[in-house]
């Protein structure tokens, strides 16, 4: 009896992540298309996504977002590098509710963040580019 291997593909569909970046770790939530898939906690380095995504979502439209933060827009330039579509949101323009101003937790923010993506509710904010932005914490 032969074993039949099943090669992973999803080309042509679109992958939304949600992130909500730390120094130490990101929270990261999965949607394939309006569908869940998965919340997890992982290194801070696109390249830690990226291969994550390659493995198992190969030939997915990734699509990420995550607040603006003290973290700059590395991480928004290292994913974009990496062939992922990024945009770095004001927190301000994410819908919340009551509990979730009262009851902050990087889990439910990072799924915010994919819901309101695959949503196509997200306004990404401007990103300065390095050459004429002048600043260096804008290289972060």
């Amino acid at each position: 009896m032969e074993k039949t291997v099943t090669k992973l593909d999803y080309s042509g569909q679109n992958i939304y992540i949600g992130l909500d970046t730390h120094l130490k770790s990101w929270k990261t939530t999965i949607r394939v298309g309006d569908t869940f898939y998965k919340t997890f906690s992982q290194d801070p380095k696109a390249e830690v996504l990226s291969n994550y995504l390659q493995e198992h979502f190969p030939g997915g439209n990734y699509y990420s977002a995550y607040e603006a933060s003290f973290s700059g827009f590395k991480a928004h330039r290292e994913l974009t590098k990496l062939g992922i579509n990024n945009m770095v949101v004001n927190p301000a323009d994410i819908p919340t509710t009551d509990k979730d101003r009262k009851q902050k937790e990087d889990a439910r923010d990072s799924r915010k963040i994919a819901e309101q993506l695959a949503a196509s509710s997200l306004v990404g904010i401007h990103i300065p580019n390095i050459e004429s932005s002048g600043i260096l914490f804008c290289l972060l």
